[in-house]
């Protein structure tokens, strides 16, 4: 490349989240959590009525319009009013996920999730520790099969 082109290559770059890292990462449950569907609403609206948009705030909006189409209103509307027993469910869940994934990484569960699954209910923390451990055990297992080395696979 030569120096004079540097302008030319600079003034074409959008730094935005793609549509599959807003739609798998950043958004990835809003279907499922009442949070995460607060936030991607909130951020389409602010996004819709800001008056100065920069290319990348405009290149996010139309991304995350376009996933907005493919939610069904049903869906969120049914999310909005789940039981007790399903955000329970639900939360038991997460932490089990974020317990296993810090099992994985770092060989043991973090003091903050320790401290927030020792509040749960006897029954619950059973359920939370089972479903780590359930976790922890399909993950190692498909790494020593070798069935998530793939070209598609990052890293593999």
């Amino acid at each position: 490349m030569k120096k004079e082109n540097i302008d030319k290559f600079l003034t074409k770059i959008v730094i935005c989240p793609s549509k599959w890292e807003l739609d798998t990462i950043t958004y990835y449950d809003r279907t499922s959590n009442v949070q995460t569907l607060v936030e991607f609403l909130t951020r389409i609206k602010t996004l819709n009525s800001s008056k100065k948009l920069t290319i990348a705030e405009k290149q996010e909006l139309s991304y995350l319009l376009e996933l907005l189409e493919d939610m069904d209103e049903n869906d969120c509307e049914e999310l909005l009013s789940r039981s007790d027993d399903e955000l329970k469910d639900s939360f038991i869940e997460n932490l089990a996920r974020v317990s296993a994934i810090e099992v994985l990484t770092g060989g043991k569960i973090s003091y903050d999730s320790m401290n927030t699954a020792c509040k749960l209910s006897p029954t619950d923390f059973i359920l939370c520790a089972k479903r780590t451990q359930d976790l922890i055990t399909s993950v190692q297992g498909l790494v020593i099969k070798g069935e998530t080395l793939s070209k598609d696979v990052a890293g593999a």
